[in-house]
Order: C-alpha cells, then structure tokens, then sequence
C-alpha cells in the first residue's frame, strides 16, 4: 500500500544530505509533482538534519509498489542529481515498519531523542493542508504516532538519554573547563540550537544572538535570555566569542576558513569552538586547520552520543518489539481492505433495492406516515441490512487476512458475489467514516473481532458484530 524512499545519516554522510536540505516551499512543490504523477495517489515528505524521505502511496489497489517507489525515487533525483547510490526504498509492510521505527526514534542517531516525532506530525500537516494525504496515510500515520506513545510509554528508551545538546556542552567544557562568564554566540535559530544555547545559559555563559531577520533574532533572545545582535556585526561577535552555535538555512557557508584566519590577531589565540547544527553546514570544515579553532558539525556531535548509546539497548529491544506488534497489526488492516470495495458495493446494492421499495410503499400505501414515522422505518431497515451484511462481511474480511490453502479465496468470493448480485464496485468507499474506522480499529485489535474496524458506519452505530 505504501513505499518509502529517502536518505538518512545512515545512508548518506552530511555532504549528500546537505545536498537534499529543502525548504518548506520546496517540500509543497515536490508533494505536488508527486502526486500529479500516474503511479503516486498520496505523499507526505519528511525533512530533518539528518534525514530526507517521503512516504508515498499508490494510486490505486492496482498500481504496483515497485512502480510508486521507482517513481518517487526518480523525483527526489531530480531535486539532487547523484543521489541515487545513497537512497533507500522500503515498500509495504517494510515500508510502515521503517516508518513506525522513524516515528519512535529507533532509526534517529540518538536512539530515543523525541525531536523527530514534532517533525512527523509537521510533515503530516503540511501534507494534508497541500492536499498530498488521503485513505492510506490517513490511516497510516496516526498508527505510527500511536506506537511511539507506546514505546515512550511502555519503555525507558527516551528517558534520560544523552543528547545532542548536553554532549556539545560537555565537550565545550573539555575545552574551556567552568563555562561561567564565557561568550557564547547563537548564529540564525532552530530548536536544537535553542536547547544548546540554553544549556550554555544554564551554565553560566552569555549570550548573544545574531541574524539576518532582526524580529526573529529579537525573539529568540528572549527565548534563551540572551541579547540580540544585528547581522552585519557577526564578524566582531565571533572575535569576542568563545563558543558559536550555528543553525542558519543559508545555502552556503556562513562562516569562511580565510574570514575567520583574518580574525587570529585579534583573538590573540583563544581558542574557539563552533557547533555546528545546520544541514547544509555554516561553518567551513577547513576552519579546522586553524590553530584553536574546533569545529563539530551535526554528524561529528552524533558519532560521540552514539557511543554512549549501548546501555540503552536493552530498552530498544522493547521498543522494536512494539513496532513489530504494531506493524503485524497495520498489515491485518491492509489485508483486510482488500475486501473493502466487495463489501462497500454490496452494502449499496442492498440498500438500493431496499430503499427504493421503501420510497415506492411511502408514496403509495404508506403516504399518510409523518416524518417521525419515515424516519423510523428507514432505521429499522438499516438496522436488518447490518444484521444481514454482518455475516458475509466477516467472512470476506477472513478470507482476506487468513489466505488459508484450503480455505476459499476473496477473489473466488467477490467474483461469485459479483455475479449473484450484479454488483458494481463504486470508485470510492463514500460511506466509509475513515475517523471512525481508525478508533473502532483499535478496538477490534482489543476484542480480537478484526472485521469491525472495516464494517461500514451503519453497522458499526447499531452494535452489530460489536
């Protein structure tokens, strides 16, 4: 139903990633060509430092995953030619299991950082409002956020972890010793960047806080108790500076080797450390020939927390076995709507012939009946269609989750049912409540009754099956 295709830390060193680093413009572009293509019926594309990926879904139940993949694979080359060697492709249920394990911060490079969810859920919204989510990850998603509230829940793997913020700290005090009085300058913004500088107010130092937009430098000065600067004084920030945390969207280098070996005699040889968090980079790696300049860009600062990630392993098991209960439960739901179209066509064959003998007896025999009266036997006769359709749907939902070999198979049902009821299968299940059906999935995981989260709302209202 679904393919993911992307790069991540894991696939691409920072110098492929950067090349990929997209703006929120782009994005809506790129979720546009996506699904403009024949093959592609939903996108939502996820962006981060340390991973570009987008989550796709086929046009149709007959568009095959190896095309949607191909496809969006194809597109994210054109945004970074050359990438090809680095991008991954899941498709399926490999496809919601890398996304359920992004979701609960498994696949992050601190295993447990809870930065990545906000990011999901941001690259949720911006889909639907471009219009790029429909039935498929419109279900899809909310699974993947409810299993990482599980996995927070039901596991340590977030609590107390290391992070990027406290290891740039502790190494900015392997360099300066007490961060008490020292000069900390906080270039462009980002919540990580927001977290390293109150980190280093936390530990004594002073901030200042410089760029371009001076509204947004004002305002996260307050946010970190800092003071603001205007852009054109970056440079004399920098000579005064001991630390400097860089996180701009600029394009280009920020901060240039031959502008900061300009400013050595006026730093008198104090030594200066730059962290790094922007993706593409701010800071010129070169700058790191330069004597008592140190230089740790996103993936220099995620090796070091990775090394310290071993005791939380254990967790982590846990937490993959969640993802693992949680998938093999996403593909019980996309088994078991292959057998959606049959039932939804043979709802509404039912119901037509029913209700349109119901209208012929109200504007005959019956036509003295009052509103009130229409109105309850129009439920009545929803009622017995639900309590008739009960048996068949489960049925179908069996024959498509079970795939028994001596069992009858769902295409051998629906083509009889097609052909002992003159069905035509609708384009779209219209009668399906897709926000129903997601809690009404869960609770017929609890009551082990697979067949109710799919049954159409009329069923569902009157308590059939339930």
């Amino acid at each position: 139903m679904i393919g993911v295709v992307g790069l991540s830390h894991r696939s691409a060193p920072i110098e492929v990633r950067e090349r990929l680093a997209l703006g929120e413009p782009k994005i809506v572009s790129l979720l546009e060509r996506l699904v403009e293509q024949p093959e592609i019926g939903e996108a939502m594309l996820v962006s981060t430092c340390n991973r570009v990926e987008v989550v796709v879904a086929g046009r149709s139940a007959e568009t095959s995953l190896e095309s949607v993949v191909r496809v969006a694979a194809e597109l994210l080359e054109t945004e970074a030619p050359g990438i090809g060697a680095h991008l991954y492709r899941h498709a399926g249920g490999d496809a919601v299991r890398h996304l359920f394990r992004v979701a609960c911060s498994l696949d992050s490079l601190v295993v447990g950082e809870p930065q990545i969810l906000g990011q999901l859920k941001d690259a949720y919204e911006l889909a639907r409002n471009a219009g790029t989510v429909g039935a498929v990850l419109h279900r899809t998603l909310p699974r993947a956020l409810r299993t990482a509230k599980r996995v927070r829940t039901e596991t340590a793997v977030g609590r107390g972890q290391v992070s990027v913020p406290s290891v740039a700290i502790d190494l900015a005090r392997e360099i300066f010793g007490d961060l008490a009085g020292r000069a900390a300058l906080l270039v462009g913004s980002g919540e990580m960047a927001e977290s390293v500088a109150r980190l280093l107010r936390g530990a004594g130092a002073k901030l200042v806080v410089c760029g371009r937009n001076q509204e947004r430098v004002t305002e996260v000065a307050q946010a970190v108790d800092g003071s603001p600067l205007e852009w054109h004084a970056l440079g004399d920030a920098i000579v005064h500076a001991d630390v400097v945390v860089t996180s701009t969207s600029a394009p280009g280098y920020v901060v240039e080797r031959t502008a900061l070996a300009g400013l050595k005699r006026q730093r008198r040889g104090r030594s200066l450390f730059f962290i790094d968090l922007a993706v593409p980079r701010d800071v010129d790696p070169h700058a790191q020939s330069i004597d008592g300049v140190f230089v740790y860009n996103i993936d220099d600062l995620s090796r070091v927390v990775a090394e310290s990630q071993s005791i939380r392993q254990r967790e982590a098991e846990r937490a993959e076995e969640i993802v693992s209960e949680e998938t093999a439960g996403w593909r019980r739901w996309a088994d078991a709507e292959q057998a959606t179209p049959a039932i939804v066509a043979l709802r509404a064959r039912w119901r037509a012939i029913v209700f349109a003998e119901l209208e012929k007896t109200l504007q005959g025999r019956l036509k003295h009946l009052g509103a009130d009266e229409r109105a309850a036997l129009e439920k009545m006769l929803d009622a017995a269609l639900n309590k008739l359709l009960h048996g068949p749907t489960l049925r179908l939902r069996q024959a498509a989750t079970e795939r028994s070999l001596d069992g009858v198979a769902l295409d051998q049902l629906t083509t009889a049912l097609h052909e002992l009821f003159a069905l035509e299968e609708p384009n779209a299940p219209a009668d399906l409540d897709a926000d129903a059906d997601a809690d009404a999935d869960a609770d017929a995981e609890q009551t082990s009754d697979p067949t109710v989260a799919a049954l159409p709302r009329g069923a569902r209202a009157t308590g059939t099956g339930r």
